[in-house]
């Protein structure tokens, strides 16, 4: 274990086991896999700054918590579509964003058939 800094205070094993239940409950920011690693080495994203108007990010909030995604990854895939004219090639994450619309879009039509 590496050497502490002066005046660190480890948190009791109730705290630790509370504060793994909040990581595993949060579906905002799930723990990551050994695949969501791998996948990060293989095509690392830059972090800038960048000034957008409110309205489109809220729009793009709105656009992400309908498909259960993060606003951030809804604008990549939007300028991503953009810049390529559309002609991205499908993300793993893209599809499963899609994935879900779908199901979600089908449930609100027809709630009893999803769930035989």
């Amino acid at each position: 274990m590496p050497k502490l800094k002066p005046g660190h205070i480890s948190p009791t094993e109730e705290e630790d086991a509370a504060i793994n239940a909040g990581i595993a409950a949060d579906p905002d920011n799930p723990e990551w896999t050994a695949q969501d690693f791998a996948r990060a080495t293989k095509s690392p994203k830059v972090s800038i700054t960048i000034r957008l108007d409110a309205d489109v990010i809220e729009a793009a909030k709105a656009q992400a918590s309908q498909a259960g995604t993060g606003y951030q990854t809804v604008i990549n895939d939007t300028l991503r579509r953009a810049l390529t004219g559309g002609t991205a090639p499908v993300t793993e994450e893209a599809l499963r964003r899609i994935l879900r619309e779908e199901l979600h879009h089908a449930q609100s039509e027809h709630p009893a058939s999803i769930d035989q």
